[in-house]
């Protein structure tokens, strides 16, 4: 059995986390579709019957040449998204045409998908490091950047990490970036570009992650 991603109900609660999912796998697919097309081309340029025994040197299916063979301009699906169960009994495939006109549809073309993926980042990348006993202002910014993008992309701070003032126990600065209480609420990651009320930006967060193993060189010996 096989359902479509863009039949999935829009209501579900995590509707946005699951096409979140394909949007990124797919983005990676195309990136690399095309790459893999672009460097074939060039690479035979002027020769098809040798681009040809490049393209069968790979073992697709017959399916997958075809779409290969008449992609000239365009990228070839050549990986498509499709999310099998472990039992095999059913499958979620992504369909990127019909998916582009429900995706127009419903956003107008607009999306939080990519600050969905900022936040998926950051959790994924601060469990790299949770375990490794860091202290120090730079992995406090961490961790409550961490948090927030576990509380919806907003600042959200307990009251164990607050003193009696209200303020927070530990400095979590990095660069001019400093973490305060009063943030409270505060969205994490600009939501677009005229939002000048936001902690930061996805570059930022990229610098951040960059440099955070010049505060932390021993992480590198995990």
């Amino acid at each position: 059995m096989t359902n479509f991603i863009h039949n999935i109900d829009k209501n579900n609660f995590f509707y946005s986390s699951i096409t979140t999912l394909v949007y990124a796998q797919f983005g990676i697919n195309e990136m690399f579709s095309r790459g893999f097309m672009t460097k074939a081309w060039v690479t035979h340029k002027n020769d098809f019957e040798g681009f040809q025994k490049y393209i069968f040197s790979f073992g697709f299916n017959s399916s997958i040449n075809n779409e290969i063979f008449k992609a000239r301009n365009f990228t070839p699906l050549i990986f498509v998204p499709g999310f099998l169960k472990k039992d095999k009994t059913i499958a979620y495939e992504f369909d990127p045409y019909q998916s582009a006109v429900e995706f127009v549809n419903d956003t107008g073309g607009r999306t939080s998908a990519n600050i969905e993926l900022t936040h998926m980042t950051i959790l994924k990348a601060f469990e790299k490091i949770a375990d490794l006993n860091l202290s120090g202002d730079v992995f406090e910014f961490f961790r409550h950047v961490r948090n927030a993008s576990a509380h919806n992309g907003k600042f959200h701070f307990h009251k164990k990490v607050l003193n009696k003032e209200g303020e927070l126990l530990k400095i979590a600065k990095w660069e001019n970036f400093e973490i305060k209480a009063s943030m409270n609420g505060l969205y994490l990651i600009m939501e677009h570009k005229e939002d000048t009320t936001s902690f930061f930006d996805q570059g930022d967060l990229v610098e951040f992650l960059l440099d955070f193993e010049n505060h932390y060189p021993e992480i590198k010996k995990n």
